[in-house]
């Protein structure tokens, strides 16, 4: 008797834990006395037959892959070459993209947040892979946003081209939702695949986004740099 008591006070604070670190799920194996793991999404997400929907109660279509870099570091077998590469100083910023890439900030499901890059240099240059991208708050705590887990593909460009765009799926914290940590983005420092040095934009678009700076599978990531 004393044995499953104490075995049911430690499965409770095991789950416990887990919960406050949205680390997954946690389950206890009564005959044994055992704790199992169970990999998964983000413990803010629920699957249902529309999508997900976090703990805030916004919609999400998709979160960024367990365990992807935060980094502009790609696979050598997925990247161009120094050479052919474009570099962050050949590069225009610009924010909008596909249907003008502007994100509704009170929206309560996912948006689509796009910079434009043109090609100022001259000479063509290829992208292909993750960009870095760090968001930067208002109070300035920054988050290195993870990846999706769709597949890059090569982008080239030719001097002036301006078909290649970062793409960022984002989960806005609408003004009526109370309760949630909202994260405040004031700028965007952007590192184009495989470089090292970045350009920092403007925030245009105000609003806060749900924070999951600290989850393993947020609804807020990058994309790889897809045709804009």
């Amino acid at each position: 008797m004393n044995a499953k008591l104490n075995r049911a006070v430690r499965c409770t604070a095991a789950v416990l834990a887990v919960i406050a670190v949205g680390a997954g799920a946690t389950a206890c194996n009564s005959s044994s006395g055992e704790s199992s793991s169970k990999a998964g999404a983000h413990s803010a997400a629920k699957d249902s037959a529309s999508g997900k929907q976090d703990a805030a109660g916004t919609k999400v279509k998709k979160t960024a892959a367990k365990g992807s870099r935060t980094d502009s570091i790609n696979s050598t077998s997925a990247s161009a070459t120094t050479s052919e590469r474009c570099h962050t100083g050949e590069l225009d910023y610009s924010w909008g993209g596909p249907n003008g890439g502007r994100p509704d900030m009170e929206a309560d499901y996912q948006q689509i947040a796009s910079i434009r890059l043109t090609n100022s240099g001259d000479r063509t240059c290829t992208l292909r892979g993750f960009p870095g991208v760090r968001l930067i708050s208002k109070s300035g705590v920054a988050w290195d946003l993870r990846r999706s887990s769709d597949t890059p593909s090569a982008i080239t460009l030719k001097p002036g081209e301006d078909t290649a765009a970062v793409s960022m799926n984002v989960l806005p914290l609408p003004k009526t939702m109370k309760g949630p940590k909202p994260f405040k983005v004031s700028k965007v420092m952007i590192t184009p695949p495989n470089e090292t040095t970045h350009v920092t934009l403007k925030w245009p678009y105000g609003g806060a986004l749900l924070d999951q700076s600290g989850a393993t599978r947020p609804g807020t990531f990058v994309n790889p740099v897809g045709v804009g």
